[in-house]
């Protein structure tokens, strides 16, 4: 019987798994079924990372193999106000050309992917070439799966990544990284007689993620509370009692916090007034609310000694921050970024937790040298963590320059090329497979991770038809 799948069918019954990241044991066995239903070879490793083989059609027979590659976990969140079950199929509403789920995220991060590839390996009437057809796991939650895949899993050369965001931009490149973790251990000593204590607090800045919102200017709460820091220390011989920043290494600080002693009030609040006012003019584009507040504060009996103080801010003041280098090959790229994440200061240490990212792993590697000297400096030590690799941009390309003529031939517009300054699951496959060929697409998502996520239903028609069409001339 010949059969031309539907992949919105396909997704409307991967909404009824319940497929949360860590939890894609069911949806690993829908998809062994899947395979096994339709004489499909079929694997499935211990992280229950799914690898489904279709032969190639007639004529495809001596084309080298495509690997199709999407990601079977979701992030499941819901409404407050909600009171869907987990364990129950979502309830999708389709209004307005999308698809939605009532009062819960949809999971069309990754589930339309994954639907996409059934749909091509349901179909029997599609002209393709050898397929090897990937289904990963815990991608959204530090893409475990594609980290545990084999070297000899795959055989194909040629991937199309179906988990992106927007039809016609085709993602050709991420950023790897790796987070840095600063300790200088904390020495105390009692506070100065006539000293008064202050809580300074900077907030209102507008934060962000520290891949994609790197770029655009914003304040780092972190790095302002150092300036602040050091001019009371410098003018006013202020000491701190404490300090805050941050709740993520990813995330651009939005916030800060300090307890400074100071003998000179008056002074202390001049100089709050000063850098509240330059704070103002300089982010006056990014971080129009931003405020600088000074407040009476609780006393204690010691403060940090002068000597660490000194080398926390140096740290604070020294390490780079935001964008260091730009993409010369794509235009408003940028190639590698440092984040100063989170600052604590607690009884046994002062820690600082940075994230770099860099699409180029020599830049990856300076920085890191950079931080290794400054912690040097700093009488500090300095731990590298969660290294993930990056997909440099590929000059040549045979996939992608085939995929963008198909785009353009169907729907007479150009696609566009971007890399992205975030990690992706790219980044392990070209790691593992340096000679692999890749291109992610996909189509329109809106709202991903949250209840109002949805999913433009004839987006994902277009990007069907494109995607059977390429199929059919990858047969060299």
């Amino acid at each position: 019987m010949r059969r031309n799948a539907d992949p919105l069918t396909i997704f409307r019954r991967l909404t009824a798994i319940p497929r949360d990241s860590g939890d894609e044991k069911e949806v690993a066995a829908y998809l062994v079924s899947f395979a096994k239903e339709r004489g499909l070879a079929v694997s499935i490793d211990d992280a229950y990372n799914v690898i489904i083989r279709k032969p190639a059609a007639a004529g495809y027979e001596n084309a080298p193999i495509l690997v199709l590659q999407s990601h079977s976990d979701m992030v499941y969140v819901k409404a407050e106000n909600s009171d869907h079950n987990y364990h129950s199929p979502l309830n999708l509403l389709e209004k307005d050309g999308f698809l939605s789920a009532q009062g819960t995220s949809l999971g069309a991060d990754n589930g339309i992917g994954m639907a996409l590839s059934l749909a091509i390996l349901d179909s029997t009437d599609l002209p393709h070439p050898p397929l090897e057809v990937l289904f990963t796991t815990s991608e959204e939650t530090g893409m475990d799966g594609a980290k545990s895949l084999s070297a000899a899993a795959l055989k194909g050369r040629r991937m199309i990544n179906l988990d992106s965001e927007w039809e016609g931009i085709f993602t050709v490149g991420c950023a790897g990284g790796v987070t840095p973790v600063f300790r200088r251990k904390a020495d105390w000593e009692t506070v100065p007689a006539d000293y008064q204590s202050f809580k300074l607090t900077i907030s209102g800045l507008a934060g962000g993620h520290s891949g994609v919102e790197i770029d655009k200017g914003r304040g780092n709460g972190i790095r302002m509370l150092a300036r602040v820091i050091y001019g009371a220390s410098s003018r006013l011989d202020a000491r701190v009692s404490a300090m805050w920043g941050g709740s993520k290494g990813n995330a651009i600080p939005d916030s800060s916090e300090a307890v400074l002693w100071v003998k000179d009030a008056a002074g202390l609040k001049a100089l709050a007034a000063e850098y509240d006012a330059a704070f103002r003019t300089e982010l006056s584009a990014s971080d129009q609310t931003v405020t600088l507040s000074i407040a009476p504060w609780e006393k204690r009996n010691r403060v940090l000694t002068g000597e660490v103080l000194q080398d926390i801010l140096m740290l604070l003041l020294t390490i780079p921050v935001n964008v260091q280098t730009m993409s010369m090959h794509l235009k408003n790229l940028v190639e590698s970024s440092n984040n100063i994440g989170i600052l604590r200061c607690e009884e046994e240490a002062v820690t600082i937790t940075c994230s770099i990212r860099s699409s180029v792993r020599s830049l990856k590697e300076m920085m890191c040298d950079q931080m290794t000297a400054l912690a040097h400096g700093a009488h500090a030590e300095v731990e590298f963590g969660n290294d993930y690799p990056e997909w440099a941009f590929a000059v040549e390309s045979p996939l992608r320059d085939k995929a963008a003529a198909v785009y353009e031939a169907l729907y007479e517009k150009q696609p566009a090329m971007i890399s992205v300054h975030a990690g992706l699951e790219c980044g392990f496959f070209k790691e593992r497979y340096p000679d692999m060929d890749m291109i992610s697409a996909g189509p329109n998502l809106f709202d991903v991770h949250t209840p109002q996520e949805r999913l433009e239903i004839a987006s994902v028609q277009r990007v069907y038809v494109w995607l059977v069409k390429l199929l059919s001339i990858l047969n060299d």
